[in-house]
């Protein structure tokens, strides 16, 4: 795993900002369960992943099932956010994996290094539209 951790955030920082989503839509969804090859094959298409390296990643998430957490979010200046986590599946429930644990317990099957105490394991890197949007979209 990349020790990159210039998009992480601290978990403190993650739950005040998804407890400002929660606080302010109470009766809307909170995060959306995604499908890790979905974002393999947007990597793939906008050129970040090669074909075979496309075809690679595909072929492991599709094995390991696995599948990524975005929560909606609100910052500190009434920024909409969408901050990403991964998770782990247990007994048929996908757990967030947060600091390198599940539920503060290192889970025995995790695929990575995301026990590095260096990052929390909590992503934001989101831009939300507007301001950030295609004018030209069909989805805008």
């Amino acid at each position: 795993m990349n020790s990159n951790s210039e998009n992480t955030i601290p978990k403190d920082t993650g739950a005040e900002w998804t407890a400002n989503w929660r606080s302010q839509h109470p009766n809307t969804v909170n995060a959306f369960l995604i499908p890790a090859v979905d974002f393999v094959e947007v990597l793939n298409e906008i050129g970040v992943l090669d074909d075979a390296a496309a075809a690679q990643a595909q072929a492991n998430a599709n094995n390991l099932n696995s599948k990524i957490r975005g929560y909606l979010a609100i910052d500190d200046s009434n920024t909409e956010k969408m901050i990403f986590v991964g998770t782990e599946n247990v007994d048929g429930v996908y757990r967030d994996i947060i600091d390198g644990t599940i539920d503060g317990v290192t889970p025995t099957t995790l695929k990575s290094s995301a026990s590095d105490p260096s990052t929390s394991g909590v992503f934001d890197f989101t831009d939300p539209c507007p301001p950030s949007c295609d004018s030209n979209s069909p989805l805008n």
